[in-house]
């Protein structure tokens, strides 16, 4: 069986979920991004034939690809032995769906594609960021922070002390979060997601994807 590849870039906090998923599963994995153009190169025919949105993350394993973050990190948990990444509850992985959801339904468009990318991308005069944009969505990360604090009341992760998928998914958001002028002010308002940071930041998974832009501002 050849070894699971993910395609993308280390930035990316979606690609980051997936080789958070193959780590904490114990799955050997390559990441490449054979794109000597960047994220202009995910417009190509090439790549539109792996992702049909002209997206990352893209998975590739014994001739099989699959897009879609939570669906890689579901074809990770089914396919190869090692710790669920699901709970085996039926109510708990119920709950960890609801949150995954959540994750990707609401706190990317509210933190990642509002705020965060602001500041990644900046689009305001001579390259710099966007100030009045990004003070209209602080209220918004503010809120968004606020029912995640509730969310990891128990944590430190959504269902106790396992991290699961919906926590992979979460991780990498918060940690581009903290990077930010804001983030210790946000993070310090939320201390449940705070702890909920801290906890991963002490697992393997943890610091073997940490992106470099992120290792570089440490």
């Amino acid at each position: 069986m050849s070894k699971l590849e993910i395609i993308g870039a280390d930035l990316s906090t979606f690609v980051r979920t997936c080789r958070i998923a193959c780590m904490e599963k114990g799955v050997e994995y390559d990441l490449t991004f054979d794109y000597p153009n960047g994220i202009a190169d995910m417009k190509s025919d090439a790549h539109l034939a792996l992702h049909p949105f002209g997206r990352i993350p893209v998975m590739r394993h014994d001739g099989f690809v699959l897009f879609e973050t939570t669906a890689i990190c579901r074809y990770i948990d089914d396919s190869f032995e090692g710790p669920s990444l699901v709970p085996g509850e039926r109510r708990q992985a119920a709950i960890m769906e609801q949150w995954a959801s959540a994750s990707n339904d609401y706190v990317v468009p509210r933190i990642t594609v509002k705020y965060i990318l602001q500041y990644a991308f900046p689009k305001g005069p001579e390259g710099t960021p966007d100030m009045e944009a990004i003070n209209e969505a602080l209220p918004n990360v503010r809120d968004t922070l606020k029912i995640l604090n509730t969310g990891l009341e128990e944590g430190p992760y959504f269902l106790g002390e396992t991290p699961y998928i919906a926590d992979f998914l979460l991780l990498p958001i918060l940690d581009y979060v903290a990077s930010m002028p804001e983030g210790a002010d946000l993070l310090g308002a939320a201390p449940n997601v705070a702890r909920f940071r801290d906890a991963f930041s002490q697992r393997a998974s943890y610091a073997a994807t940490l992106p470099e832009r992120l290792r570089q501002a440490a």
